[in-house]
């Protein structure tokens, strides 16, 4: 007695040549050898190489083929060319994912039947694993005493329609570390420090690559199952990649160790943070020099502020002076009278020394403050320190004028003390936006009546003073420094800016300000 209940097939993606259904139990296929399994007990079946002619065996080898070889498959179709370009649209757009599918098998139909119809399961395997289920019919159809497939889209999945495919697609996490051009962020383009400080803050910002299948028609995508993108973040660091190359370049160009830090001043934004290899055991952020003569934009602030000097007030400038107890000498120059900001340009260390003993033991550091020297901030991506500048009283007070004693800072502290005078506020510095930093021991910006004053004395170094070899440079303004370092050897600074950008230059042990002005062209001009 024939048995009523339902039979299924099992298909994996190879072509079967063979088919031996038997009436009482499953008929499992894998490539051309066939299992029967009877009463739960599986035995091997015969194997012929017979070709399918009934219908449930050519739906079976239509299916076997169907991604595995399209081409095949479709003769097992009554529209073999529809078929093709469908199946093969179907495998490419599916990728690696691997097809399964069984067929629910039913008594076989009358001897005088044209037409009968299978259900089958279909299982795609994605990649990672996941699966995409669903069941199709198969429609049966004989002609000339053949069983076909009658095609339609629908057997490779129930929605798909002429000219549709099966589509599996990646969704791409797209977080990533940019830079300010909006390009990804590659190690190597800034101090490897930095860029580990930076991606130890930020973490892995990627994410997880989600997936989505669907059916493809033309320039639509419907989605049938899908994984969403998890996590994943777009973080910018603030550096400008053109201003970092030539920042970098400039520094590399040197013997000897050299920094440089370029901060827009709108913003406070950090700009350009480059080293050069002669540059050990610190960096541009922390690595704290006597600021030399650079300390003289503060130190004239605090003056001016103090009402000691204006702009225009005739100074002594003497070649060497005695101021207390210190010898102090100009670099092979004296003026019996000058204009404070002449002082200032030609950085008469005998005219700040003895301002610097006039004015009250906290106003430098006071003031240094309001120019972001000194002061603190946690800023996300970098470990910062801006410079120390103590009270002092006496001769200590003196040297502090024109930034030797034990006055220091580093050259991100004299960036933002250049990026002060152009925004005439308190900087925020930031390296990555979104994050902002933590002022911990922060002033407020300088007095507006002295910023004007400074700004003109410092195009005037440029111009006419201390750093006149830049004065085809448009825009610039600064103010140069020869810090003593111990041993006989000189660190050489130039503090500026120009327009909107303002940076600060070191060169250890240049012996003067020289190397520090060449590293300023190549940095401008590059």
């Amino acid at each position: 007695m024939e048995q009523k209940t339902r039979r299924w097939i099992l298909i994996s993606g190879a072509l079967v040549t063979t088919a031996v259904v038997g009436v009482a139990g499953t008929l499992l296929w894998s490539g051309s050898r066939s299992v029967a399994v009877v009463n739960d007990t599986v035995n091997p079946a015969p194997t012929t190489t017979k070709a399918p002619d009934t219908p449930l065996e050519v739906a079976v080898s239509f299916l076997n083929g169907a991604i595995s070889g399209p081409a095949t498959a479709a003769l097992r179709t009554d529209a073999p060319a529809a078929a093709t370009t469908a199946l093969e649209a179907t495998k490419a757009g599916m990728g690696t994912s691997s097809f399964h599918a069984v067929v629910a098998t039913s008594p076989p139909p009358p001897a005088d039947a044209t037409t009968t119809e299978y259900t089958a399961s279909v299982t795609w395997t994605l990649p990672g694993a996941a699966l995409l289920k669903y069941d199709v019919k198969v429609p049966m159809t004989r002609a000339d005493g053949a069983w076909k497939v009658h095609w339609t889209p629908s057997v490779v999945h129930p929605q798909l329609t002429e000219g549709a495919s099966l589509t599996y697609r990646k969704a791409l996490a797209d977080g990533a570390l940019l830079g300010r051009d909006g390009k990804p962020l590659v190690q190597g383009t800034i101090p490897d420090g930095l860029y580990k400080t930076i991606t130890g803050v930020v973490g892995d910002v990627k994410g997880t690559d989600g997936w989505e299948v669907g059916i493809t028609a033309g320039g639509a995508f419907t989605v049938l199952d899908s994984k969403k993108v998890e996590g994943g973040e777009k973080i910018t660091v603030t550096l400008d990649p053109a201003r970092q190359a030539a920042a970098q370049a400039a520094v590399d160009a040197l013997p000897q160790g050299a920094a440089i830090v370029a901060i827009d001043a709108s913003s406070s934004e950090v700009l350009a943070v480059a080293q050069n290899k002669s540059l050990t055991g610190t960096n541009p952020f922390i690595g704290r020099y006597a600021p030399g003569s650079t300390m003289k934009i503060v130190t004239a602030a605090a003056a001016m502020d103090a009402g000691l000097v204006q702009s225009g007030t005739a100074v002594p400038c003497p070649a060497k002076a005695t101021i207390g107890t210190r010898t102090i000498s100009n670099a092979g120059f004296g003026h019996a009278s000058v204009p404070f900001h002449t002082a200032f340009a030609l950085s008469c260390n005998t005219t700040f020394g003895d301002l610097g003993s006039k004015l009250d033991a906290n106003a430098l550091p006071a003031m240094a403050k309001r120019f972001g020297l000194g002061a603190d901030w946690t800023v996300p991506g970098a470990e910062t320190n801006t410079g120390k500048v103590p009270a002092a009283t006496g001769d200590q007070r003196v040297e502090n004028s024109f930034g030797q004693g034990n006055v220091v800072a580093s050259p991100f502290g004299m960036a933002l003390v250049a990026a002060t005078v152009v925004s005439g506020r308190t900087p925020t510095p930031t390296l990555l936006r979104g994050k902002p930093s933590e002022a911990n021991d922060v002033a407020a910006g300088p007095p507006a009546a002295v910023l004007q004053p400074l700004r003109a004395m410092m195009r005037e170094v440029v111009t006419s003073g201390t750093a006149k070899q830049l004065a085809g440079i448009p825009g610039l303004a600064g103010k140069t420094g020869t810090a003593e370092a111990g041993g006989g050897e000189a660190h050489g600074w130039f503090v500026g800016y120009q327009n909107n950008v303002a940076f600060a230059v070191v060169v250890e042990k240049a012996g003067s300000s020289q190397s520090a002005l060449n590293a300023t062209a190549a940095f401008l001009k590059g």
